[in-house]
């Protein structure tokens, strides 16, 4: 009888302890679920040096400000993702209930991506695919990640380092698919113009411009022209292609002119700008201030950039201009009233231009030479006919070479500045690399959707289970 109620008891008991398991599985199964539908940011907290998890100021503007169904595809691979991509992207949606992210696989999905135009050889785990009504935006991998050059270059092994830009591609493409229209950049070709270099022209394209080529020989200047760009051509124009530029100028055209010291020998080249108030000199700068100059080089220095123009005045003044072989931009004693030139990157006092300079070869400054500060970057605006121009005396300001080589360089930072002057483009954003340690291998965890799964659903099923195999074994004692 005893033995009897000791069993009762000790039922009872079980049957308590196993509902109170039950209660606190379900209670914890309750909290999970609510914690992983609220927004990422209210459980989260970026502990990283350079907060890879987390997105600016400029962004969440941006994405506050969607008013279109913008839908946020990442590519992945057997229902494997990008956890650092995922955890960003969460922050988005967030912000935004017009903004919607996607998973999708590469080997179930990809008639998706080929229906919006994106090269099969281009899709690779960790892309992105940003689409909206009107348009859409392909997000590469490599531009999310991209390839550190000088710190890979400077390993001791053959290990690969890369910095991130996810946020800066994905704000970028977000202004991108919900902009009305895109400003448009022709560039002249057809005289052995210098051409876009690989890296100024992906950051021209993350600024949000659609980046065209037109030969004046053979087209005419397209109505939709935003920027007529001129980089520096090595043979002369013709009197009917600077007679296209005239007319372009004269209807309120907005040009940027890359100039260097060898088109000096070009006549109609030097008349066109001489038509837009700038004067070229002969010669080539030389710098003398140490603390501007190269210690190998005086065709190599850094240039000053000013903070009252309108052009650099968001530009921080730490920065640096690094100019390469450059020749001085004067104000035409000959240019109309009605424009007005201002500089906004030039030399030191100690620099000059070196007139005589295939001749003469000493380093320090002759009679003949012109003395600075000398004017490296102006902008010249024509209050009567709306023309605008920004010109460098220099071509080498954005060479692929420079912005590899020294990547914290203000060059990029400027020409991107200088054409959002140019065309008042307020939809340009510009988000900096974050530059941190990711190896060769970069880590790509299971979706968020897998891990809701295993929190949520495995674990608290394995825990009621092994909580019932010892309710059995207490039961049958």
């Amino acid at each position: 009888m005893e033995n009897n109620h000791s069993g009762k008891a000790s039922l009872k008991h079980g049957s308590y302890s196993m509902m109170l398991t039950i209660l606190v599985l379900g209670f914890l199964v309750a909290v999970n679920i609510l914690v992983h539908k609220l927004p990422v940011s209210w459980v989260s907290y970026d502990m990283s040096d350079v907060k890879i998890y987390s997105i600016g100021d400029k962004s969440k503007d941006v994405a506050r400000s969607i008013d279109e169904d913008v839908t946020i595809y990442l590519i992945g691979k057997d229902d494997v993702y990008d956890h650092i991509l995922n955890q960003m992207l969460s922050l988005y949606e967030d912000l935004s209930s017009k903004i919607h992210v996607k998973n999708l696989d590469i080997n179930r999905d990809l008639s998706v991506l080929m229906d919006y135009g994106v090269d099969q050889l281009t899709i690779e785990e960790g892309s992105l695919l940003v689409v909206s009504a009107e348009r859409s935006k392909f997000i590469p991998e490599a531009d999310i990640y991209e390839l550190d050059y000088a710190k890979t270059a400077q390993a001791a092994y053959k290990q690969y380092y890369y910095n991130y830009d996810g946020e800066g591609e994905v704000t970028s493409a977000l202004i991108y698919v919900t902009t009305d229209e895109i400003p448009k950049i022709y560039t002249i070709t057809g005289h052995n113009e210098i051409p876009m270099g690989e890296t100024i022209s992906s950051a021209v394209k993350k600024a949000n411009y659609d980046i065209q080529e037109v030969n004046l020989t053979t087209s005419k200047i397209s109505s939709d022209c935003d920027i007529l760009l001129i980089n520096a051509p090595v043979t002369d124009y013709s009197p009917d292609e600077c007679n296209q530029i005239r007319d372009y100028v004269d209807r309120g055209g907005k040009l940027m002119i890359n100039c260097t010291y060898e088109n000096y020998d070009m006549q109609n080249f030097r008349n066109l700008l001489l038509y837009c108030g700038i004067e070229l000199k002969q010669g080539v700068v030389f710098e003398q201030a140490d603390h501007s100059k190269d210690a190998n080089n005086p065709f190599v220095y850094f240039a000053n950039v000013s903070s009252s123009h309108a052009l650099t005045q968001n530009m921080s003044q730490n920065s640096y201009v690094y100019t390469h072989i450059s020749t001085g931009l004067f104000t035409s004693d000959t240019k109309k009233n009605s424009v007005t030139i201002k500089p906004f990157l030039q030399t030191t006092d100690g620099a000059f231009q070196r007139v005589n300079y295939k001749t003469e070869s000493k380093v320090t400054k002759t009679a003949d030479d012109i003395s600075g500060p000398l004017t490296i970057g102006l902008t010249a605006e024509d209050s009567l006919t709306g023309m605008k121009l920004v010109a460098f005396g220099t071509a080498n300001l954005v060479d692929d070479s420079i912005l590899v080589t020294f990547p914290n360089v203000l060059n990029s930072d400027l020409y991107i500045s200088a054409l959002n002057y140019l065309c008042s483009f307020d939809r340009s954003v510009s988000i900096p690399v974050k530059n941190t340690d990711f190896g060769q291998n970069l880590y790509m965890a299971s979706s968020r959707n897998k891990a809701l799964v295993i929190t949520v659903g495995a674990l608290p099923v394995l825990i009621l289970l092994i909580g019932f195999v010892v309710w059995c074994r207490r039961r049958n004692r």
